[in-house]
């Protein structure tokens, strides 16, 4: 049960908000979903029990409405390059928004403010230095939302149905159109990733921990998984065999001629061309055990949501 009555969701029609709204009605909360397109949210939730809000988080008095008679928020705003610069603003009109209403407040992010990455498992106490204007920025936000006393949660690169922007979910819908899997890295590169319900239980869990807010948290996953690992969970459950190439710097390049999802990565193809795993004990400590669905079990069941949703998956 939820210790929150009425919890809201900014950035809502993303993977994230999907998932954090459908665990909390599953908490028994009253769920507002809150995006500035009220067409999104429309599609994203239908006629379901949630109440739906647009408001734009770079508003600050349409935020302060929209947060209006909730005791918890939730910051799920995933911003696209090309806005990267608008995370620090709305992360400080949510600040102001949830100090007014008297909320309680969670902040979902990447990663990515660890990077450059140094060293792994990657832990809370890593350095937070360096980076390009994506990371950067990203960090900034953080350190409003935590200097706010926010809670802010950092997730690895997650997968799972509802996702479209990811790096392993790229690689199920190609193997799912038939497609070659472009793999970044060699072979060999061993990657943690979270199913991204099973994070959306652990921010649940996190949210309701008093001593979680004014801290950064680190939600490992299922462990590391490379080419191999991953290629044959899927060629079981698909039944055939998955064609595999490794696409290092040079490749993503000229693949990014020919895809707008891969230039917006390019950037970021040093961190994802190096192994990563991720340190849970300062959560464990929190929270207890973490859920964690196995690889075996999670990429068939989103190999599954790619096979089934309309039009068909493309690579």
């Amino acid at each position: 049960m939820s210790r929150f009555e009425k919890i809201a969701i900014l950035g809502a029609t993303g993977p994230t908000g999907k998932h954090l709204a459908r665990e909390w009605l599953r908490r028994g909360a009253a769920v507002r979903v809150v995006s500035r397109s009220a067409l999104n949210l429309a599609r994203a939730f239908g006629a379901g029990s949630v109440e739906r809000v647009a408001a734009d988080a770079l508003d600050g008095a349409a935020i302060r409405r929209a947060l209006a008679g909730c005791d918890a928020v939730f910051d799920c705003i995933g911003l696209p390059l090309e806005r990267i610069r608008d995370h620090p603003p709305t992360a400080r009109n949510a600040v102001e928004a949830a100090r007014e209403t008297g909320a309680r407040l969670v902040h979902v992010s990447s990663y990515w403010a660890y990077i450059p990455i140094v060293r792994t498992p990657l832990a809370e106490s890593h350095p937070r230095t360096g980076g390009g204007l994506a990371v950067r920025m990203r960090r900034e936000a953080e350190d409003i939302m935590q200097a706010g006393g926010a809670a802010v949660v950092n997730l690895p690169d997650f997968y799972g149905p509802e996702v479209h922007l990811s790096i392993l979910n790229r690689a199920l819908e190609q193997a799912t159109a038939g497609r070659t899997v472009e793999w970044i890295g060699s072979a060999r590169t061993a990657r943690e990733h979270v199913y991204v319900p099973d994070a959306m239980c652990t921010i649940a869990e996190i949210a309701q921990r008093e001593a979680a807010y004014g801290e950064r948290w680190i939600v490992p996953g299922a462990g590391p998984i490379d080419l191999d690992g991953m290629r044959a969970i899927v060629q079981r459950h698909l039944g055939r065999e998955v064609r595999v190439r490794s696409a290092g710097r040079l490749a993503m390049t000229l693949l990014a001629l020919l895809s707008r999802d891969v230039r917006a990565l390019l950037a970021l193809v040093p961190t994802y061309v190096a192994p990563i795993a991720y340190d849970g004990s300062k959560l464990r400590g929190l929270i207890g055990a973490i859920r964690a669905t196995p690889y075996a079990t999670g990429i068939p069941a989103t190999l599954d949501w790619i096979a089934g949703r309309a039009p068909a998956a493309s690579g």
